[in-house]
């Protein structure tokens, strides 16, 4: 009988509940060979780093925006009204677009750099590729 643990999913306890009682009901494993063990991962592990929502990288540069707006530009009604449309509007669409993928704007500006085309071959003429050496140079 297992007893539910709180903060647990059930479903990691009854897989490791489930392994031992299948060793226990009788099944037996080849000698030397011992029965797999379960671990549980704990979600913020594996779960994406955001900040309100967003990528952090992405509310730095709303906050920086907004700043600028009602800093540098004047500190006048309108643009703190600029500024208040400008978060409320642009951060509730990197919420939607990191809960669709939450490293979505960092792939996008890494593809940025990337070229149209690459060719199929390299040239007959072509200089070989750089070679670098796989031991820092400081060592």
């Amino acid at each position: 009988m297992t007893v539910p643990t709180p903060g647990y999913p059930l479903s990691h306890q009854l897989a490791s509940a489930g392994s031992a009682a299948s060793s226990a009901a009788g099944e037996r494993l080849p000698q030397g060979v011992s029965a797999p063990a379960t671990h549980i991962i704990h979600a913020s592990l594996v779960r994406p780093a955001l900040f309100a929502g967003a990528e952090p990288a992405v509310v730095m540069v709303e906050a920086s925006v907004a700043f600028a707006l009602v800093f540098v530009v004047g500190f006048h009604v309108a643009t703190l009204l600029l500024a208040v449309v400008w978060l409320t509007a642009v951060h509730a669409v990197m919420v939607w677009v990191a809960k669709q993928d939450a490293q979505m704007t960092t792939l996008y500006v890494r593809s940025l750099f990337a070229q149209d085309y690459y060719p199929a071959r390299a040239g007959v003429h072509a200089a070989p590729a750089a070679v670098r050496s796989s031991v820092p140079s400081w060592a």
